[in-house]
Order: structure tokens, then sequence, then C-alpha cells
């Protein structure tokens, strides 16, 4: 395991500013005056140069498997001693004046948090499992598939949708450290749409209906002043590169390629994750070479984590053989028992995670 730490390369952010269409301004002087695009470009490109790939795990220090709310506390942490290196918030709720999010989190002490990690060394990524701007029905409300096309083709429908996005530029906007300086992060907007399990989903939308509520997100998002977000585009499991690509919004909307794939059925879907997973991998790398962008692995895990070598002999050989810029796991919810993706103490992966979080290919942040 290796600290991360997040070294600028000042002579290969021109090239890193062209992957993306963040507008982000280049600079040859001083690095406190490069973007908060660029700075957190070069900590993700410093990374993938390394050859290390960074974990991440989702609402890491805001509860864990048998706690909830404690300051200084991470299952991980506890676990291997070392925070993650990228740490997964969701941004559901912000879209209706919620001061919680989905999962019950405070979007302030996310705020806290998000400063806290940046200050450390690491990286913020977000989800959001938003509520419909039509009729107000959460993400997995799939009974209606005229949701995304009265969202961005009916000008009520979009003016509602743009009311969503404002309330997220307001608060991507107050991400701030303590010297005032805007901190950048990630944003994964409507992840997994290869599924039909959210309202955004391919079988629910056309493919120039999802694209054009990229196209809003992104450019509303500008237009109010957010200039500290690298995009992430994010499909679930797919068959092959045309699948993986035949939502994609464009070159200038996207910053960072990944795929989300979990591992299901424990030890009799080992395989299946194993093949899947690579091949997802596989289709990122090739994409994020061919585009200019970074690769990533946004989002795996395998609940209850039933098989115990699971980090050592099922994750890491998939990020071996297929390097990413990062990785994340889901949550360690502590109202379900059931429900979490990394180890707590005593859990019968621990043994597994230590070893995998002291390989030399991962990059966690040491207390």
């Amino acid at each position: 395991m290796k600290p991360y730490i997040p070294i600028v390369f000042i002579s290969a952010f021109a090239s890193m500013v062209s992957c993306s269409g963040s507008g982000a301004k280049s600079t040859a002087g001083d690095t406190a005056e490069y973007s908060a695009t660029e700075t957190l470009r070069a900590r993700l490109a410093a990374a993938q140069k390394s050859g290390t790939v960074m974990f991440g795990h989702h609402d890491d220090p805001v509860y864990g498997h048998s706690w909830c709310g404690d300051s200084g506390r991470s299952d991980v942490l506890e676990v291997c001693g070392s925070y993650p290196a990228v740490m997964s918030w969701d941004l559901g709720g912000l879209e209706t004046g919620d001061s919680l999010n989905l999962d019950g989190v405070p979007f302030d002490r996310i705020r806290n948090e998000v400063i806290a990690q940046d200050a450390r060394g690491g990286i913020n990524t977000f989800s959001w499992h938003l509520r419909n701007a039509i009729d107000g029905g959460d993400s997995w409300s799939v009974s209606d598939s005229t949701i995304v096309g009265r969202m961005v083709n009916d000008s009520i429908g979009t003016d509602a949708f743009k009311a969503q996005l404002a309330a997220l530029a307001k608060f991507f906007n107050s991400l701030t450290d303590e010297n005032g300086n805007k901190i950048g992060v990630i944003f994964r907007p409507w992840h997994e749409h290869t599924g039909g399990w959210f309202w955004w989903g391919a079988p629910l939308c056309s493919i120039d209906d999802y694209k054009k509520m990229w196209h809003i997100t992104r450019s509303e998002l500008d237009s109010l002043g957010v200039d500290n977000v690298l995009y992430a585009y994010s499909p679930d499991r797919v068959a092959d590169i045309d699948q993986y690509m035949e939502r994609y919004p464009g070159d200038e909307y996207v910053d960072i390629v990944g795929a989300d794939v979990y591992h299901f059925g424990g030890a009799d879907g080992t395989d299946n994750y194993r093949e899947d997973a690579s091949r997802a991998l596989s289709i990122v790398r090739r994409v994020a070479e061919s585009h200019n962008k970074i690769p990533a692995f946004t989002e795996t895990g395998c609940e209850s984590i039933p098989v115990d070598n699971w980090w050592t002999e099922v994750l890491l050989p998939v990020l071996r053989a297929n390097p990413v810029s990062y990785v994340v796991v889901w949550r360690n919810a502590h109202d379900k028992p059931g429900h979490f993706y990394a180890p707590y103490p005593g859990h019968p992966s621990a043994d597994s995670f230590k070893a995998f979080s002291k390989d030399s290919l991962i990059t966690l942040i040491q207390k």
C-alpha cells in the first residue's frame, strides 16, 4: 500500500486539459494558478501514470456496518489503518431542497467530509439518485417511459429539470477549502443507463433524449459557474464497445470513462463477475485511450462479501489485468446488516482486504 500524494506534473498540464470539456484555464506559472479541475485531473493522471489504482468507498466516514454519525471513524480505516483514497457521495435530495440525502446523510456533513478528504490528498466523487422533475418519483420509479422525454423536450419539464440542476450548482460552488479555493470533484450523473432499473435507463428513453439530458446537465451547470467538476460516464456491464458508446454524450461533455459492474451470486458468480468486469474495463481502457479520457472502475462490489478472499483473488487480479485510475465499492449500511461492500473489523474477508490494501497496485491514504 502506498499513501496517495497529489503530485502535479506541470509540464503535462496542457495535454491533460485538452482531454476535458471543462474549459479549465491553462497556465504555465505558479501551481496556485491552476484551476480546481486541472489539479484534480493531475491527481488522477499522476495515479494512473504511477501504475497504481486508488481504492474508494461510498459514504466511508459518515457511517459503517455497526455505527452511524461518529466523527473520525471508517470501517476501512479500522481494518487496514488507512482511509480510502477516493470517497464517494450521493446528491439525491438536493433537488428537492432536503437537508439530508436519500440515505439520511446531512449535506453539511458531506461538505465537511469533502473538505477533509481533499485536505488529506484524496478524491471525492458524486452520484445522483434524484427524484424526477415530472412527477417526483424516485430514481427506481420506472413505470413511466416518458419522464426523460418530457424533461428534455417539454419547456415546463425542462424548466423543472433546470431548477433541480440549480440546486446542484449551489452545492458544487460551495465546496471550498480553508483558503476559499474551490475543491475539484467528480460528478457521475445518469449512471448505469444500460440497465432498466432507473428511469433514465435505456429501455425507458431514446438515445437522443438520453444525450440531451447529459447536454442540458453540463450546459446548465457551466452557465451557473460550476467550474470545479470533472464529469464521469459510467454504463453498467456491456457486451461490446458499440453498446458502451451508443449513448455516449460526446467528448466535450465527459472527462472520465468508467463502468459499474457488481459481483452477484456469491462464490457461484465469481467466474461471471471476472468475465463481465474484465470485459467492461478492457472497453473502458480502449475508450479512454482513443478519446483521451481518464479510465475508472466507477462502482463495484460484492454484497456481504461472502467470498472470504474476494479482495486478493477476485478484485485484485481484475484490476491488475486492467489497471485504471480508481475503483469504488459501495456503502456499508448501518441499518441493513447484510448491505455492506467493504469489510469491518472481524469480518471473514478482513485479512484478504489487509493484503489487498498492502499490494503495490493499490493506493489508500495513511491517517
